[in-house]
């Protein structure tokens, strides 16, 4: 039987914004190491991996066995959270995939009482779509953190569904609540300042003046905050 596993940062940084003691569902759970680890930490007392595929679960499945964790983490076929009960899981982790499909499987979850349930969001892309989605449908940001990962940048975003929409400033799309106080966020921030110049030069060849002065807008922002950071 296997005692140690290993995961990446970015899997990690999911993991520590479980909290402790609470029955977990893992969306797109691939080989299941995300709910090993946190049952084996002792973060989780019970885990859902989920899979729209076969053939991911079956990975899962053989994981699980390996490390003597079937009465722990039961594996469940689903399309996002369609075969997940609402009572199964206080806290729903969605990781590794676009901010589009993640805002997707939200709209498509039939829970009739989602109020105060947990959800822990890793998008690989599109984190922007994600945030705006967010705040339209009431799910509030209780945390929101970056991480590096393999020479790249990512953030993970705890929300806390209350049904209450709110509105996001244009900075907070592209930076949610991140400030410039570590490196993971300082990376991530560069990130987002040059796909706003890119964005800028883009629109600059189209002579398109009003985006164009939009992305200036946001760029100078951005470069304040890291300036202000480098000041420090």
């Amino acid at each position: 039987m296997e005692k140690n596993i290993n995961i990446t940062e970015r899997l990690k940084k999911c993991g520590a914004m479980v909290e402790k003691g609470s029955k977990i569902a893992d969306v797109g759970t691939d080989h299941a190491y995300l709910p090993i680890y946190l049952i084996k930490e002792k973060k989780a007392t019970h885990a859902i991996a989920c899979d729209l595929r076969e053939g991911p679960l079956e990975n899962a499945k053989k994981n699980i066995k390996k490390f003597g964790l079937e009465e722990k983490i039961e594996t469940k076929l689903s399309n996002g959270l369609e075969n997940i009960k609402e009572n199964e899981a206080d806290e729903v982790i969605i990781a590794g995939m676009g901010g589009i499909l993640i805002s997707e499987i939200l709209e498509n979850c039939t829970w009739e009482n989602k109020i105060n349930k947990k959800f822990i969001l890793q998008p690989m892309n599109h984190e922007k779509d994600l945030r705006v989605y967010l705040a339209k449908n009431g799910y509030e940001t209780e945390n929101e953190e970056a991480v590096n990962c393999m020479g790249k940048s990512y953030v993970v975003i705890k929300t806390n569904f209350t049904g209450k929409a709110y509105s996001l400033t244009d900075l907070e799309k592209y930076i949610g609540s991140l400030k410039a106080e570590n490196e993971p966020s300082v990376c991530y921030i560069k990130k987002q300042l040059h796909d706003l110049q890119n964005r800028k030069k883009g629109a600059n060849a189209k002579n398109e003046t009003e985006k164009e002065n939009y992305y200036s807008k946001l760029i100078t922002q951005l470069e304040n905050i890291l300036e202000g950071r480098n000041s420090q």
